[in-house]
This record gives C-alpha cells, sequence and structure tokens, in this order.
C-alpha cells in the first residue's frame, strides 16, 4: 500500500512538472510575440462570423468569474467541503495555496510579460458600458487570463468535493474559457496559458486526497456524473 502510494505521488510529481515546464516554454513564445497573428485571426473571426446573441450570453456567464465573485466563493467552498469531509485537509491547503498562488503569478505576468490587451479591434462584449467590475488592477498585459485560471480551478474543487456534478462545473468553466476570448477580454493564449497552469496544479490536489495505510483521509469519494 505504501509502496503504491509513493509511486502514484512521483507520478503526480512529474504530471506537474510537466506542466509547469510547458507552461513556462509557452509562457516565453508568448512573450516572444510567436502567437500575436493568430491570436489576433481568431479574435476577429470570432467577432466577424459569430451570431449576436453570444457575446450577449458570454457577458453575462463571463461576469460570474471575476474576483469579486470567484474569490469569496473558492473559500468559502473550500472551507465549506473541509467541514463536510468531501476533501482532506491537504487538499484544501494546497487548493486554497494555489488559489492565492495563481493569481499573484497571473498578476506579475500581466506586469512582466508584453501581451499587450485585446484592442477595439477585436472587443465584443454589449455589457461593457453597463457592468464594470468591482476588483479591478490595471495591468499592461493581458497573459494569462485570470478568469479561465478561476472558473478552472474552482471547477476542480466542486467536482472532487461532490458539490456540483462534474458537467455542470465543467461547462460553466468551458463557458467562461471561451467567453473571454469571444467578448476580446483575452487573447486565445492568455486562455491556453492559464490552462496549463491549472494543469499543473491538478496531479498534486488529487494526490493530496489520496488514502493512507490507516484507511481513508477523511474524504467522501467523488461519484458524480
Amino acid at each position: 500500500m505504501l509502496e503504491e502510494r509513493l509511486r502514484e505521488n512521483r507520478l503526480s510529481w512529474r504530471w506537474s512538472v510537466f506542466f509547469l515546464l510547458s507552461f513556462s516554454v509557452f509562457s516565453l513564445a508568448v512573450n516572444a510575440g510567436i502567437f500575436r497573428s493568430f491570436d489576433h485571426s481568431v479574435g476577429l473571426w470570432l467577432r466577424a462570423f459569430l451570431p449576436s446573441f453570444f457575446p450577449w450570453l458570454f457577458g453575462v456567464v463571463c461576469r460570474t468569474g471575476n474576483a469579486e465573485f470567484t474569490l469569496p466563493a473558492g473559500l468559502f467552498l473550500v472551507f465549506f467541503s473541509l467541514r463536510r469531509r468531501a476533501i482532506t485537509r491537504k487538499q484544501a491547503l494546497f487548493w486554497t495555496v494555489w488559489f492565492v498562488f495563481g493569481m499573484v503569478v497571473e498578476h506579475l505576468l500581466k506586469v512582466r510579460l508584453l501581451q499587450p490587451h485585446p484592442g477595439s479591434d477585436v472587443a465584443n462584449d454589449p455589457l461593457d458600458q453597463y457592468l464594470k467590475p468591482v476588483l479591478s488592477v490595471e495591468t499592461p498585459g493581458s497573459y494569462y487570463s485570470g478568469h479561465t485560471f478561476r472558473a478552472f480551478w474552482l471547477a476542480l474543487l466542486l467536482m472532487e468535493s461532490c458539490l456540483a456534478p462534474r458537467a455542470a462545473a465543467l461547462t460553466w468553466a468551458f463557458l467562461i474559457w471561451i467567453g473571454v476570448i469571444v467578448l476580446g477580454w483575452h487573447w486565445t493564449t492568455d486562455t491556453l496559458g492559464a490552462l496549463l497552469f491549472v494543469g499543473a496544479g491538478v496531479p498534486l490536489f488529487r494526490s493530496a486526497g489520496q488514502k493512507t495505510d490507516s484507511g481513508s483521509a477523511g474524504r467522501i469519494p467523488f461519484s458524480g456524473s
């Protein structure tokens, strides 16, 4: 049992290192402007060909991923999940640390990397003049997408703690991922960088919920559909 757990832990660390290395290489490529033409082409295509209904839909959904909602919601849900013993203490601690760490990394990269914000030629948010974010920090860059990072990291917690069906949690996160590109809030590469950073944390979060030799580590196994 111990040897099996150690082997699984090593595998989790390897996957985490793989995603972190991929994130680092991808971030350097973004900073060098390698994907800028691709990003701009995607933004222009979405604005030109997507039916006008979708920006309104994404404008509403994506605002549920704003920091003023996801930050307090995430901290409440991780505490609530721990009290229900739906996740282990290690999982709760790691989820919270990675959540905060991810937002710090997001801010630092937006300040340091040379990835400009999408311009008015790809902006497509019909609610922008009516609904402004409460928590907002102006940065010179847009990489990576905090909305995408927070949405998928919250979806992971919701699925692991059985607080929401897998399909519902992933659909919400997926809509925010696509939506921030459609609205012109972020470039496609901004969201891909966020997904790589989430990917680096997932194996370690799952590893923290493994059983010990003395039995269950104090969580209700996930059985959602």
